[in-house]
């Protein structure tokens, strides 16, 4: 039996995991966004205040989302305000096979996968009663449910926390993120023309635990991920006369060895290191069957920093591509020997010189060549990609149309980087709000203990990626914009608020539930914990912010 069943706070988490928010939808996302609103919008603090609490238009977004923000202004007017922030969408139920039906009915899902084919540690959990199962009750539904208590509580109580609360609930994280980097753009303004001060932005994304001793976590921050790509082009000859022309293959090939999984690139921080590059795609291009040599390939990766920028990672990128490139003609020189004396031809093999280029200069030689052109020019380009092509395979089909606009040929290497960018971002006492923060989290970690016997792991970064990172930039602004310059398509397929984030500088927080799983069939949250230890702990962060910024001041 439930012992939950008649809780508001689990109602409401049931009620938003029934919504298809899978993202990009444009139904499934403006549903559940109209769904909160209207949640809001009948307490009776935004009765009376209709203007704190926004249903607002994603920046020329194609499927007319919104994302939603709400302000409880506190008693005594001030400027200072926590945030509170999520995300509402969820990825699809493809993993859940013959259960994806019943996905968003977390409570006949989780009944029927007693049935199914489970993980002996998952079956535990299970057993125990504790745990709900379904799409989205951890990443990240149980959360927001608990900061969407916090906020109407906050409006219940005339007497507040002493500063103001507001919630920001965006769609598309689990996309491109276009929910919040429409969001940073209103927070930046909204901080300089209403004059809002942000003590802090604590995100509600749960604890990821694996294995039996895992612990719920606050986290400082958030990890960064970069998406960087190789684009390798040969030179073309029939098979038949293979030693005429270089293959692109191998150089793909070398760039894979000594990248993927490799610990040598690996970030680290405080003696903690992240995963290093991992290859998210490693293709030929090619439109049809010939008997030619493959001459052109691109891979990509993903690559998770802690403490590098673009500027180093480009820096990285342009050594691993000439060293794949010296790798490669020495091996195509090698062979082409070997088999000159094997035919008895005695022909020499062919020089080649490698050359390695970033897109930035690609971009620059094309539109030198183009002019007033260059515009209409990558439009044709972008629009050249396979209908249904995703950013990333539109922008390598930009990189392609200009290596051939500049008459480039190989073996050659481009390098850049493409969308999404997740700048790492942290609250390690760079600035007094950070220090603040930290010294919250810290207390807060205390408090698990004491009230409900809990060890709650105090961690440098939330390790799963999260909207924390568009809360202001953690560099040198030049860094974003290098970014821009070697991104295909920038502006067009994708970008970043580049002002807005170097205005934005909220101190961050992520404090959630403790789920196991998401993404998978499995995804569940620990009911006792989401339900009465979480909501706790995240009212008690927020007044030790409060407090701890009132004494400062």
């Amino acid at each position: 039996m439930n012992t939950y069943a008649e809780s508001e706070l689990y109602r409401l988490l049931t009620d938003l995991v029934k919504f298809r928010s899978i993202s990009p939808s444009r139904e499934g996302e403006n549903e559940i966004a109209r769904f909160i609103f209207d949640t809001l919008s009948v307490q009776p603090y935004f009765r009376g205040h209709p203007e704190d609490v926004r249903l607002l238009p994603l920046d020329n977004d194609l499927l007319e989302r919104h994302f939603i923000f709400a302000m409880v202004r506190a008693p005594k007017p001030t400027s200072d305000t926590v945030l509170l922030a999520g995300h509402m969408d969820v990825v699809g139920v493809q993993a859940c096979g013959s259960l994806a039906p019943f996905a968003f009915d977390p409570e006949e899902y989780t009944e029927r996968i007693r049935a199914a084919d489970i993980a002996p540690e998952v079956r535990k959990d299970l057993e125990t009663g504790e745990w709900l199962f379904g799409r989205g009750v951890a990443d990240m539904k149980s959360g927001l449910a608990g900061g969407m208590e916090l906020l109407m509580r906050a409006a219940r109580d005339g007497a507040g926390l002493g500063a103001n609360i507001a919630l920001l609930v965006v769609p598309d994280e689990e996309n491109n993120s276009c929910g919040m980097l429409s969001a940073a753009s209103f927070l930046a303004r909204i901080q300089k023309e209403e004059e809002v001060r942000f003590l802090a932005c604590i995100m509600l994304e749960p604890t990821f635990a694996a294995g039996e001793e895992a612990k719920p976590s606050i986290y400082l921050g958030s990890i960064g991920k970069i998406n960087p790509f190789f684009f390798c082009t040969g030179k073309e000859t029939h098979v038949g006369e293979y030693y005429e022309g270089f293959c692109a293959a191998p150089i793909l090939s070398n760039i894979n060895l000594m990248l993927d999984g490799n610990p040598e690139y690996a970030d680290s921080l405080f003696g903690r290191s992240y995963p290093p590059f991992a290859c998210m795609r490693q293709t030929d291009i090619r439109r049809e069957y010939s008997a030619t040599i493959m001459t052109r390939g691109f891979a990509f990766y993903s690559y998770l920093t802690a403490t590098r920028l673009p500027g180093q990672i480009l820096s990285e990128m342009r050594s691993i591509a000439a060293e794949a490139l010296d790798r490669s003609i020495s091996r195509y020189r090698k062979n082409a020997e070997a088999f000159s004396s094997l035919d008895g031809s005695g022909n020499a093999p062919r020089t080649w010189r490698q050359q390695v280029i970033d897109f930035a200069d690609l971009s620059r030689r094309a539109g030198d060549m183009l002019g007033g052109n260059f515009g209409p020019f990558i439009e044709e380009a972008l629009a050249s990609a396979p209908a249904g092509s995703d950013e990333r395979v539109r922008a390598i089909a930009l990189v392609e149309a200009m290596v051939d606009l500049c008459g480039l040929t190989g073996p050659l290497v481009v390098i850049g980087f493409l969308p999404p960018w997740y700048p790492h971002r942290s609250s390690l006492g760079d600035s007094e709000g950070e220090r603040i923060a930290a010294w919250a989290a810290g207390e807060t970690v205390r408090e698990a203990e004491v009230r409900f016997g809990e060890t709650l792991q105090l961690r440098p970064f939330f390790e799963g990626v999260s909207d924390l990172s568009y809360c202001g930039f953690q560099g040198p602004a030049s860094e974003m914009d290098l970014f821009a310059r070697n991104m295909p398509g920038w502006g067009k397929l994708y970008g970043l608020p580049t002002d807005a984030l170097a205005e934005l500088d909220i101190p961050v927080l992520n404090l959630g539930p403790l789920g196991k799983d998401a993404h998978k069939s499995t995804e569940r949250i620990h009911l006792r914990y989401a339900l009465e230890v979480f909501p706790h702990l995240l009212e008690f962060l927020v007044g030790k912010i409060i407090e701890k910024n009132r004494i400062t001041d």
